[in-house]
């Protein structure tokens, strides 16, 4: 499995910058936090909630809030497996978002892998999401929301983290991660968006790890893309 990764992340690091250098860009300024609570079961499981509170046009209108509960069970010092459910409201805040404010509800597991070497560790995300989604319909200019509809999203992240000052236990971690939509098919339909994060990371205690820095998310929609300059911090706190 390990020797797959490499050329699976080539082919789609490739195709991702193909198919964004097709669309006009659109782009924002976003402000992103999040707290994360986390509590241990026994020595392999463990609980996590996730509240995210993301506001964009600098911190003037809200983008997104999301809640993420899930539990989390480590197979071993390498790898860890997840379940979870993830509620979105998503507000509209420009004219490139949607006309009106959106839920989406969607139920998701994991797959967590991580390597340490001397001087980093690198680390592997896989997430399967099972996506309900609030449509908009017009009628008179008017929007309304309608049913859900069902889709599948794949997301594969790939992480680096460096300790740089390791008696204050303070690293440099960056990551790409990559969304391909399913929708109803067994197979990746198109390239849903592309993520990718530099910052530090600083663990303050064994209770306390604090993640901030620069985040940047390409979009792309039908005829254009939008891109999202963020600052984003996260804390984590271990009962």
């Amino acid at each position: 499995m390990n020797k797959i990764i490499p050329y699976v992340l080539i082919v789609i690091f490739f195709a991702s910058n193909r198919l964004l250098a097709q669309f006009d860009k659109y782009s924002h300024s976003s402000s992103w936090n999040t707290m994360t609570i986390k509590s241990h079961l026994n020595d392999k499981t463990f609980v996590k909630n996730e509240l995210n509170f993301r506001r964009t046009s600098f911190l003037k209108d809200w983008e997104q809030i999301v809640i993420r509960p899930s539990v989390q069970y480590q197979l071993n010092h390498s790898i860890t497996i997840a379940i979870g459910y993830t509620y979105i409201k998503n507000y509209s805040y420009s004219a490139f978002s949607s006309p009106i404010d959106t839920k989406e509800n969607n139920l998701w597991q994991h797959l967590f892998i991580k390597h340490s070497f001397n001087e980093f560790n690198i680390s592997h995300r896989i997430r399967f999401e099972e996506r309900f989604q609030e449509q908009v319909s017009q009628v008179d200019s008017v929007s309304f929301n309608t049913d859900n509809i069902y889709a599948g999203r794949l997301r594969y992240r790939f992480i680096v983290s460096v300790p740089i000052l390791k008696k204050q236990r303070v690293s440099i971690i960056a990551y790409d991660e990559v969304f391909l939509d399913f929708e109803k098919s067994l197979l990746p339909k198109k390239l849903n968006q592309n993520w990718v994060f530099v910052g530090l990371r600083f663990r303050e205690s064994e209770h306390i790890t604090i993640t901030s820095g620069y985040h940047n998310i390409n979009i792309p929609r039908q005829n254009f893309s939008i891109t999202n300059h963020i600052w984003e911090t996260s804390l984590i706190y271990t009962l």
